[in-house]
């Protein structure tokens, strides 16, 4: 746990605001992430919240209802998020920005969304916060895309028996399996791993307890594993089968759990005729310094008439995996033209390639079997 309260306000700021603000070391450090801790308000509240709200975040917390409680864990939330999304912004942009500078208000599902007069255009952290007993936990994450989630759990209160309610009966044998001495503090962990992936899919706990399942645990890591199950896997399908990996640290009383789930990017689906575009071209560098010396055209035969070997089209069809990042059943091609005794053309091959990354809306030739 490091102290970097310094770096991050200026003196007036600091006058008004001095608790202890930590870095969590709960993330490796190839994630482009920061996870800050914030242990407790100043005296002087409103101060504080005059010095790092925007105007839109100061209305939001002056018409927040109910006991102080709730606003003061609200106000100790941005600050820590805040932090976060400073020490983000200068470690990986070279952005040097004030507190009022970011705004984090909520979205319709209540959670919290980043923008500001300070954020270039292209850059939006995505954040997640929790709070509990007066400490505070921001996580901030460089990749708009990514969907990331953070809890913390105190582990000085006392809890009986809530483990037969929060876990599945395949939860608590995992749970069996841990050395008594540890398996409070794992049943925290636990409890931490599936909120911190509820607010990951930006729904929490809504889709009932058991929704998100703990498959797998690594103590020695601290990293436990979840995947989806019923109404969660019904909203998400596309995580079905996917291991969400959650990391977890203990430092003094308080459990920490952080995920960061790259979607990825979307691939565009290439054109029939883009693969083709590729397939040609890609011949054409494997044949240059070989003795064909015809132009290599849609239908050009593999074998016969380009002269590979059997070894020089397992190495194309590794490639073309490679390039489209798709596994595709190369084998079975193969061994089919060789049950068959015939060759191949650039043209069928392209079909097939179409075929494995499109589907069969893919295009015409794409239902069409390879004959």
């Amino acid at each position: 746990m490091n102290a970097f309260g310094s770096m991050l306000y200026d003196s007036s700021v600091m006058r008004a605001y001095t608790p202890a603000r930590y870095a969590v070391d709960v993330l490796p450090e190839s994630a482009r992430a920061v996870c800050c801790r914030v242990d407790g308000l100043p005296a002087e509240i409103n101060s504080f919240a005059d010095s790092i709200l925007t105007a839109a975040e100061r209305d939001y917390w002056q018409s927040m209802r109910g006991v102080d409680k709730r606003r003061h864990e609200w106000l100790l939330g941005r600050a820590a998020a805040k932090d976060a999304v400073r020490l983000l912004l200068e470690q990986y942009a070279d952005l040097w920005l004030s507190p009022d500078q970011i705004e984090i208000l909520p979205d319709a599902y209540g959670c919290p969304r980043v923008s500001g007069t300070g954020i270039r255009a292209g850059l939006q952290p995505v954040v997640s916060i929790a709070h509990s007993h007066g400490v505070a936990v921001g996580l901030a994450v460089l990749d708009p895309g990514a969907l990331a989630g953070v809890d913390l759990e105190g582990t000085f209160r006392h809890r009986e028996n809530y483990e037969s309610i929060a876990f599945h009966p395949d939860e608590r044998r995992i749970l069996a399996d841990i050395a008594p001495d540890l398996a409070e503090e794992w049943a925290l962990r636990m409890w931490c791993a599936k909120e911190a992936v509820g607010k990951a899919l930006g729904r929490g706990l809504s889709h009932g307890l058991l929704a998100l399942r703990i498959t797998h645990m690594d103590i020695a890591g601290g990293l436990l594993g979840v995947e989806l199950r019923d109404a969660a896997l019904d909203q998400f399908p596309e995580l079905r089968g996917k291991l969400l990996t959650v990391y977890t640290v203990r430092e003094s009383d308080f459990v920490f759990s952080a995920i960061i789930y790259q979607q990825g990017a979307v691939r565009m689906r290439p054109s029939r005729q883009e693969i083709l575009d590729y397939l040609l071209q890609k011949m054409g560098e494997l044949t240059q310094d070989w003795d064909y010396t015809e132009p290599v055209r849609p239908e050009s035969l593999l074998f016969s008439e380009l002269g590979f070997e059997s070894l020089d089209a397992v190495v194309l069809c590794t490639a073309i995996q490679e390039h489209y990042q798709t596994p595709m059943p190369f084998a079975e091609l193969l061994a089919e033209i060789g049950q068959q005794q015939r060759d191949l053309s650039i043209d069928e091959l392209t079909t097939f390639v179409d075929t494995h990354l499109n589907g069969p809306a893919g295009s015409d030739h794409a239902t069409r079997r390879l004959q």
